[in-house]
């Protein structure tokens, strides 16, 4: 049995039901807090660690990434979101193979633990599903995703795959890995209404009811998506999702940038979750979505980086000061507090996963995904509000140890699972490949 770990004199910010912060111990024992207190006394089977002059925070939770395209970082700057799925993603994405998609995904999940990630909702892309999860199982974090769904043939581009066999696949997909360990959970991945048929979008539907599996889709990110979906369906997007049953309480939508007042109470009345990626929709032009205003609402919110090419960062911190930040031109300079945003970062992300039970906070009972962020970093020294810190002046930068499930997983801002020796070799190879593939 692992011997338990014992965080000692580090700066609680327990987002608890009373919103503790103070300085003091955590105690992990068999992947789970124990023990949170002002102090806990050390014994000779412990792990000890010391916290001092270090945040310690709940893991931070991304609802929405695709590690499939961190490869392309860099590949696809400065351009409309459909000229960039078009002309630049789906043609590298169709280019993948075992090798790249590996390598993509280990270089996301590097990003993402060193600066402070957790957990993460991800999509796939539409083929090698199943070595992007061999990838991610090998890294230690805890994913929920799956194999992306395009079956609209004059639409889906390269990537476009025939009903029958998306779905077949899924099925396969679905029993080889929704819990195949306590790490891996299968999301249902239709890419969003544009690239999908009704049929397939209806078998989602039915699919995630009848399994419980979170539905992770896109909708209402750029205006001219909106506009092709009205053309098509004659509803917005959000309407027309709930005409065919996707709308409920495992609904995970990205973006939601442009909702009318009906499509925003049918998300409150279905208890359905909003991705919010600032710094993605801001690089693609797409819009600022009023998340004051959802918020205000009641409805369930969450953060994400997207794609790497449509943001070149996974740093959360960073998606938490734009999402404060980018309020407060619209509704005032009080709109997003700090405390609001990192708990949209932490206790959203699990409500949308569906495990607010169990993740977004340090209490006992917890799994224990905790992050230490180290207050000696220039921009942090002498910062005595922990909110105002993390949210306005950290960056993944000042992230020093990350644990998941009670594993130290980036210890000393050195990762532990991922052989980043391997990957500074492979990547630039990949790339090299990749872009030959795709032709463009």
């Amino acid at each position: 049995m692992k011997k338990p770990t014992l965080i000692k004199n580090g700066t609680l910010v327990t987002l608890d039901k009373e919103r503790r912060t103070f300085k003091g111990d955590l105690l992990v024992e068999n992947g789970v807090i124990s023990k949170v207190q002002k102090s806990i006394r050390s014994k000779k089977d412990y792990s000890i660690v010391d916290a001092t002059d270090q945040f310690v925070i709940p893991g931070l939770i991304q609802t929405h990434v695709h590690l499939c395209q961190t490869l392309f970082k860099g590949m696809a700057d400065d351009m409309l979101l459909l000229d960039w799925l078009k002309d630049r993603i789906w043609p590298l994405e169709n280019a993948h193979n075992k090798k790249s998609i590996q390598t993509s995904a280990l270089w996301s999940v590097l990003e993402l633990n060193l600066t402070g990630t957790t957990s993460i909702l991800d999509m796939a892309t539409v083929h090698h599903t199943n070595e992007l999860l061999e990838a991610v199982k090998s890294t230690g974090i805890r994913y929920w995703g799956g194999k992306c769904l395009m079956d609209k043939k004059d639409s889906a581009g390269p990537l476009y795959e025939p009903t029958t066999s998306a779905l077949k696949e899924t099925e396969e997909l679905i029993k080889e890995w929704d819990k195949n360990s306590d790490l891996i959970k299968y999301a249902l991945c239709p890419r969003f209404v544009i690239s999908c048929t009704d049929e397939l979008l209806e078998a989602c539907s039915d699919l995630s009811k009848f399994r419980n599996l979170i539905l992770h889709t896109h909708a209402s990110e750029n205006l001219e998506e909106i506009e092709l979906v009205r053309k098509r369906t004659g509803m917005e997007n959000i309407d027309f999702l709930e005409h065919l049953g996707l709308l409920n309480d495992r609904a995970a939508i990205a973006h939601c940038i442009h909702l009318n007042k009906n499509e925003l109470q049918l998300m409150k009345k279905r208890n359905a979750g909003i991705l919010h990626c600032p710094s993605s929709n801001l690089k693609l032009g797409s819009g600022i979505a009023r998340i004051e205003e959802y918020k205000n609402l009641g409805l369930k919110l969450s953060l994400g980086a997207d794609g790497a090419p449509c943001n070149n960062r996974l740093d959360m911190f960073m998606e938490m000061r734009h999402a404060a930040l980018l309020q407060k031109p619209i509704s005032g300079p009080t709109a997003m507090k700090a405390q609001d945003t990192l708990e949209i970062a932490t206790l959203g992300g699990a409500d949308v996963l569906g495990m607010k039970d169990h993740l977004g906070s340090l209490e006992v009972g917890k799994l224990a995904d905790i992050v230490l962020v180290d207050r000696t970093s220039p921009n942090l020294i002498g910062i005595e509000d922990p909110y105002s810190a993390l949210v306005y002046s950290a960056s993944g930068n000042d992230v020093s140890n990350v644990m998941i499930a009670g594993k130290w997983i980036v210890k000393n801002k050195r990762h532990k699972t991922i052989d980043v020796d391997y990957l500074l070799k492979t990547i630039p190879r990949e790339r090299k490949n990749i872009l030959a593939r795709a032709e463009i």
